[in-house]
């Protein structure tokens, strides 16, 4: 076997690893706590919200119960974008350098394939996450359906305002306000009838002052050693440490309630995968790693909370 056709096999090689190891990265990604990932055969994705149930009434003992309907909201469309990236074994390494004792093919490959599945993964969360880190900036490529940024005063479809974006740094206090906003939600469809929240999981960028302070506030299973030191949040929150925010955002938190149906979300048509490796024209072997996937606010965010962290 010559040394081209030896690399177009240990190409296909590290193929099968590559796409298998992208496979178990996704499972994990489907399980986070903050953006719904999920895999999709639709292109283009139309998603219409609900705005709650109207119609339910006092009854007599014989009337019949009139009929319920839900009451749409905004309308939103998602296209997928192709990403990619490819691995390329130039000419020289496969025929030349094969022979010498620092630089083997197979090595080669297993950095390259490595470091690719690794650029890969950083490509999908940092596109996911630019949904937090621009939750505050009225010009972020992803919008609400009302046209509002993640975190600011969205409009219902059915009529009414809220308002999910806060400035308070992230402490006892702030999680006050987020516990008074959340027993004064009220429903779209009848403004007399309580909407209540429970935001059960907090984001906080990994390392971050928000990042201790939220374990001094929710972690689980520490007794206090003095009357003044308990803390009424102990272990009624999950928090999620990401370094997907950003330095610059070091100091935003996020709460989300966990019950609805999370607005946020990354759907992926094809999935990372190395492709056939080929032999190019200048005799190089080349093999790409293409994906689609699409990303997006698909309901009006009621269910998300976030500060920015200035006061």
């Amino acid at each position: 076997m010559n040394a081209a056709d030896y690399t177009l096999q240990a190409v296909k090689g590290i193929k099968e690893v590559f796409n298998n190891a992208m496979s178990d990265m996704l499972t994990q990604f489907m399980e986070n706590r903050v953006i719904d990932f999920y895999v999709t055969g639709e292109a283009d994705e139309i998603f219409t919200s609900t705005e709650g149930l109207a119609g339910i009434e006092d009854l007599g003992d014989e009337e019949t119960p009139p009929s319920l309907s839900l009451e749409d909201g905004y309308s939103a469309t998602f296209s997928p974008d192709r990403k990619g990236g490819a691995i390329v074994i130039p000419e020289g390494v496969y025929a030349v350098d094969q022979g010498d004792s620092t630089v083997k093919v197979d090595n080669f490959l297993r950095e390259q394939r490595d470091q690719l599945l690794k650029a890969t993964q950083n490509k999908m969360l940092v596109s996911a996450f630019y949904m937090l880190n621009n939750a505050h900036n009225s010009a972020a490529v992803t919008l609400a359906p009302d046209s509002v940024e993640l975190c600011g005063t969205h409009t219902w479809a059915t009529g009414g305002t809220f308002n999910n974006s806060a400035t308070a740094a992230l402490d006892a206090d702030a999680v006050d306000d987020l516990e008074k906003y959340a027993g004064d939600f009220y429903d779209p469809t009848d403004t007399d009838r309580p909407y209540p929240h429970d935001f059960d999981i907090i984001v906080v960028k990994k390392g971050s002052d928000n990042a201790n302070m939220a374990k001094k506030l929710f972690a689980f299973g520490i007794s206090p050693i003095a009357v003044a030191d308990i803390n009424i949040y102990v272990g009624s929150k999950t928090v999620v440490e990401t370094p997907y925010l950003t330095t610059a955002n070091t100091n935003y938190w996020f709460a989300r309630d966990s019950k609805f149906r999370n607005p946020l979300i990354l759907g992926i048509n094809r999935a990372p995968a190395l492709r056939e490796p080929i032999k190019e024209s200048n005799e190089a072997i080349r093999s790409n790693c293409t994906a689609f996937w699409k990303r997006g606010i698909r309901n009006i965010p009621h269910s998300i909370y976030g500060s920015d962290g200035t006061t």
